[in-house]
């Protein structure tokens, strides 16, 4: 059973993402438990998207659960190969060891084009058979346009 991800970078979520915030605390406590939850229930095999933000953090407790359950797998739809050009320096070097750290590598357009990103949800939309969505409720962008894709393939949607 496979679970993919969907969520907003850091300018999308509603608080601000630092360990000595409350509300980013509650939310990471939160992914956490229903992944935990999602192992449960018999998920082996996860998908990140890599973006900064919630892919991002997706990725880091899936590889923090792999740890304790040596059975789970963690693969990364990058849109395209090269990294993304708006990344903040510091998420680099994160992104670099957790791309190291996937179990599969998958790079769903050889250049990027106006609709790779797009492309790429789908790809993990289409794969999986539950989507995680970290989401603030705006109805507009990349992780609302998977939100919306996602029933039209029968795909099961979580929210956080």
């Amino acid at each position: 059973m496979i679970c993919c991800v969907t969520g907003h970078r850091p300018s999308g979520f509603p608080f601000p993402r630092e360990e000595n915030n409350i509300s980013y605390v509650f939310y990471i406590d939160r992914l956490y438990s229903e992944i935990q939850n999602l192992i449960g229930e018999g998920y082996r095999d996860f998908i990140t998207g890599m973006a900064d933000g919630a892919d991002i953090d997706f990725a880091n407790a899936i590889l923090y659960y792999r740890e304790i359950e040596m059975n789970i797998t963690l693969e990364a739809a990058m849109p395209y190969p090269i990294t993304y050009p708006k990344t903040p320096s510091e998420y680099i070097d994160e992104r670099n060891d957790i791309f190291f750290d996937c179990n599969t590598k998958t790079i769903v357009s050889e250049h990027y084009f106006r609709g790779c990103m797009q492309k790429r949800n789908r790809y993990m939309v289409d794969k999986a058979d539950i989507v995680l969505a970290i989401w603030n409720g705006k109805c507009a962008g990349g992780t609302w346009n998977t939100i919306k894709y996602a029933p039209s393939k029968g795909k099961e949607i979580r929210y956080i």
